[in-house]
């Protein structure tokens, strides 16, 4: 049994199937067919097309177009991929963009009578594109004006990209440097050691691995300044490790007031061990925390002894439970209390010898809880260096 296709229902089958937009015009550059893809692109149902011009059906673009294809059916060759915009509709100001070829249409003789039009509508695909250029360009402009270091190497370690910053501050440009092993780029090559360092972190990413340490860079004029570095790899959305991230600060200030800090606790520490009394704090659970010199002194027991026992180890016995009690009500309303003004008390030494005492105590926060500062004078201090009694028991 045999099949008849009817040729001009088979082309309208087809016109109507591609997924691309084609039209059909006369050597009048008139609409003869369109299908419903490009007509739809054009902003006009295909009625309103026949007959009609580009020009009047899309004002913008139209008469360029035809001088396109006055072109091809003048010369009988085709114009391929061309691209070609306008407002769609007219004067709204929302641009659509297409790729069209142009193909002359051959009449039986091989003369020319008109083009085939093959239109793809590429309006989305320039709008995702100008989405990304903008996001592209907004990250680099945030990348840029971060003082902090951010790159992008490939995963054998050859630079491709880098942010202003640490371009600016070592004197280079990108066109130094990309390309170049990021080791060996002029942050690093002042130090073969520094160099190992770094390439050994680069390997260390590329297996997945993140490394982090503190590094000195070069800047210009072969400054050398600390950093906190921090190699880290990229993955796509299968987990496949894409490129490095190398990232840094400058952390010059903090080192700077890191060493400000130690200096003023060696100070302080100076001057804790300097005062002639015995100087402890104690928390708010009524241990010990700290303790100078003159305490070792005064008690006969060596400062790691000394540091986590409850206040109360150094009085008597007898006084004991009583100034823990007083401890608790002090912490409970605390005020500085000098020294005169305290009762004398019996202290305890290591070798259970008791001296009279007074204490000076002062309130202070640690860590935003209570501590007290103590310091403990001894009274009466014999002069013919007896020896001390000790204590009952």
């Amino acid at each position: 049994m045999s099949c008849l296709i009817d040729p001009s229902g088979l082309v309208n089958t087809l016109l109507t199937s591609v997924p691309i937009g084609i039209a059909v015009l006369d050597a009048d550059f008139r609409y003869l067919h369109i299908n419903q893809r490009l007509a739809d692109s054009n902003g006009l149902p295909p009625s309103a097309h026949i007959g009609r011009r580009p020009r009047d059906v899309i004002p913008d673009a139209g008469p360029a177009l035809e001088a396109i294809m006055q072109a091809v059916q003048s010369s009988g060759k085709a114009r391929t991929r061309f691209a070609a915009s306008a407002e769609i509709p007219p004067g709204s100001g929302q641009l659509r963009h297409w790729e069209a070829s142009y193909h002359p249409l051959p009449m039986p003789d091989g003369q020319p009578c008109g083009i085939v039009a093959m239109v793809e509508d590429v309006t989305a695909r320039y709008e995702a594109e100008r989405v990304q250029r903008e996001n592209e360009g907004h990250l680099r402009r945030v990348l840029d004006n971060l003082f902090a270091f951010v790159g992008v190497l490939a995963t054998d370690g050859t630079l491709q990209s880098a942010n202003r910053a640490p371009l600016d501050a070592a004197g280079i440009r990108i066109e130094d440097v990309r390309g170049l092993k990021f080791w060996d780029c002029p942050w690093w090559n002042y130090s073969p050691q520094i160099q190992a360092q770094i390439q050994h972190a680069v390997l260390r990413a590329a297996c997945g691995e993140v490394s982090r340490f503190d590094v000195v860079v070069r800047l210009a004029d072969n400054a050398l300044t600390p950093i906190d570095f921090m190699l880290a790899p990229l993955r796509d959305e299968y987990g496949r490790i894409t490129h490095l991230i190398p990232s840094a600060i400058d952390i010059s200030a903090r080192m700077r007031s890191e060493d400000a800090l130690r200096q003023n606790e060696a100070l302080l520490r100076q001057v804790v061990e300097a005062i002639p009394d015995g100087l402890m704090m104690v928390d708010d659970a009524g241990l010990i925390r700290l303790v100078n010199s003159r305490m070792e002194s005064l008690f006969g027991y060596p400062r790691a002894t000394l540091l986590g026992q409850h206040f109360s180890y150094l009085l008597s016995e007898a006084q004991r439970a009583q100034h823990q009690g007083k401890m608790k009500q002090y912490l409970q309303s605390p005020a500085s209390r000098h020294m005169a003004d305290s009762q004398v008390l019996q202290a305890r030494r290591r070798d259970g010898s008791l001296f009279p005492c007074k204490i000076g105590l002062s309130p202070l926060m640690v860590g935003n809880k209570p501590h007290v500062l103590a310091s403990i004078s001894e009274l009466g201090q014999p002069e013919d260096g007896g020896q001390h009694q000790p204590e009952p028991g």
